[in-house]
Order: structure tokens, then sequence, then C-alpha cells
């Protein structure tokens, strides 16, 4: 429910496709939270990001643009920074581990397949891989092609994070576009 919602409107709906209605159900899961933390919640998690942040905060909640940057930024780099800095350090202590052996196996072999992408541009490629909003694109899978691929922490840390902001940037911009396309078709305010 939008801000607008829970003034007694009814519920909004982002509309068809299986990632709006992944946000929208992840949304409702929420429901009672107020929308920053909502908005904080559904970017840490990595099948949405800040991307799906971004949509739920400007279409579900009616926040401002400013809050929904800001609430999906932190919420995006709270779930990757610890993997940033402790999954490399992680791996080399549970190795031997049967289980995890193969967890980060099947992780690390996913994010080679990506990885010779991003490796031609260096830094600038975590950015691109970032920012990009496609499916498997992302901070999360930055964050494991950087371990792959060897780049120093702050350095990744640094390439992510501006990618997170480009993503958001560009799924507000496509949003907002989009709402007020649909605004224009429907004639409603």
């Amino acid at each position: 429910m939008g801000r607008a919602a829970a003034a007694g409107e009814g519920p909004k709906r982002l509309g068809g496709g299986l990632v709006n209605e992944l946000v929208e159900g992840t949304a409702e899961a929420l429901r009672g939270l107020p929308p920053e933390l909502r908005v904080f919640i559904i970017s840490a998690l990595p099948i949405f990001e800040i991307r799906g942040g971004v949509i739920a905060g400007l279409v579900l909640y009616d926040m401002s643009l400013r809050e929904v940057l800001l609430f999906g930024f932190l919420g995006n780099i709270a779930s990757v920074t610890p993997l940033l800095l402790f999954l490399e350090p992680m791996t080399r202590w549970l190795h031997g581990n049967k289980l995890a052996d193969r967890l980060f196996h099947w992780l690390f072999e996913r994010a080679r397949r990506k990885a010779d992408q991003v490796n031609k541009w260096g830094p600038l490629g975590l950015v691109f891989f970032t920012a990009i909003p496609l499916p498997v694109s992302g901070a999360w899978t930055a964050t494991l092609i950087s371990i792959v691929l060897g780049v120093r922490r702050w350095r990744a840390i640094a390439s992510i994070y501006v990618g997170i902001i480009i993503a958001g940037l560009v799924v507000s911009v496509g949003t907002l576009g989009g709402m007020a396309f649909i605004r224009g078709l429907t004639g409603s305010p």
C-alpha cells in the first residue's frame, strides 16, 4: 500500500509481469512497516536491489525521488558491503567444508561466466555491470565478479557504489517517465 493507500484509497498496483508481481508480493509481506524501511529492505534483496526499491517507492508508496534514492541506495549497500568485505576471507575460512565448497563453487562459477565482460573495462566495467538494469547484473553479481577478478576491495566498493547510484537514477527516470506516459494516456493527475 502506498501513502495514498494508507489514507484509505486502496492499494496501488504495478501492473503485470513477474518482476512486478514479485515486488508487489514483497511489498505486501512488509505491510505495516514504514515505506522508507520497505524500500530499504526491498533494495537489500539480491533479486531486486535498488531497482525494485525505486519502483516500489515511487509507484506503491508515493515517496519523493530523493527519499527513494536515499533509502534504496542505503539498502543496496547494506547488503553488498559485508559481502565485499567478508566473502573472500569467509571462503578461505570455510574451505574444506563440503557444503560450503559446493555453494561457493556454484556462486563463483556463475560470476566467472560474467567476468570476461567486466574484465575488459576494469573497475569501470564493475560500474557498468552494476548500473545496467538487466537480469543477472547488479551489485550482488558485481561483488562476486570483483572477488573472482581480484579487484582491490576499496576500488570494488567505490565502483559498485557508483553503479548502484547510476542504476537508481536510470530506473527512476524510466519509472517516472512510464508513470507520466500512463497519466497522459488515462488523463489522470
